[in-house]
């Protein structure tokens, strides 16, 4: 009689992981955009934008390194969160105005809806992406 062994906790890892790095991955894709869509003054804002797994960034951190156009790299001393989540911010203190606010015209670059918009047009590809690598990893999972 043969016999077939499921390994569970094993594949849920293995899904989890290639998940989040592809839609880390994504995320970085859709960051890219974002930054072009940002308005731009001094560029803190556009240097301020992130991707981070497991948790939001400490924003004060991020903001300031990104005000100072310092090594983003030190904006982030401790390990990741614990989420099994992919999250893409800008980290200013005035980030959330400039997204919402409809009737804002910057003097250069974007506007506002500077994540939405590029988040909500590449969602669907990057769940896609991450679907197939998900059952990429399991399929060669040995």
């Amino acid at each position: 009689m043969a016999k077939n062994k499921w390994r569970i906790k094993e594949a849920v890892k293995i899904a989890e992981e290639a998940a989040l790095k592809a839609l880390r991955t994504g995320a970085e894709a859709i960051l890219t955009e974002a930054i072009d869509e940002a308005p731009i003054d001094t560029g803190t804002l556009r240097r301020s934008g992130t991707v981070t797994v497991g948790g939001l960034p400490d924003g004060a951190q991020v903001y300031e390194a990104a005000e100072s156009g310092s090594d983003m790299k030190d904006a982030f001393p401790g390990p990741e969160g614990k989420e099994k989540a992919v999250y893409i911010s800008f980290n200013t203190p005035y980030a959330r105005r400039m997204h919402e606010d409809l009737g804002y015209t910057p003097k250069r670059g974007g506007g506002p809806k500077y994540l939405e918009t590029p988040f909500n047009a590449n969602k669907d590809k990057v769940l896609k992406m991450a679907e197939t690598k998900v059952k990429k990893a399991l399929r060669d999972a040995k």
